[in-house]
């Protein structure tokens, strides 16, 4: 499983399911599960910015800029418009 992540720590498949559930600190998921992570924790804490880091563990870049992508169309107009009320 690590090896698929592209991550040199080894760490079992239960602790990596710890580490990205709904009110963790990881953001992994699909667009609709970071959406809703996002304005989760929005409302708890009220920030005005998310920072992600697409790039761990070596990732192929097709891979990162997938994710760039999603982020900008699928995650961000709804962030900003939730937001924005």
């Amino acid at each position: 499983m690590n090896k698929q992540r592209g991550m040199l720590n080894r760490i079992s498949e239960n602790d990596f399911e710890q580490m990205t559930t709904a009110d963790s600190a990881l953001f992994v998921g699909s667009p609709e599960f970071i959406i809703e992570k996002i304005l989760t924790q929005y409302e708890l804490f009220g920030h005005k910015r998310v920072m992600f880091q697409l790039d761990i563990g070596g990732q192929p870049f097709e891979q990162v800029v997938k994710g760039i992508e999603l982020l900008a169309t699928k995650v961000a107009p709804v962030i900003r418009k939730e937001t924005s009320k």
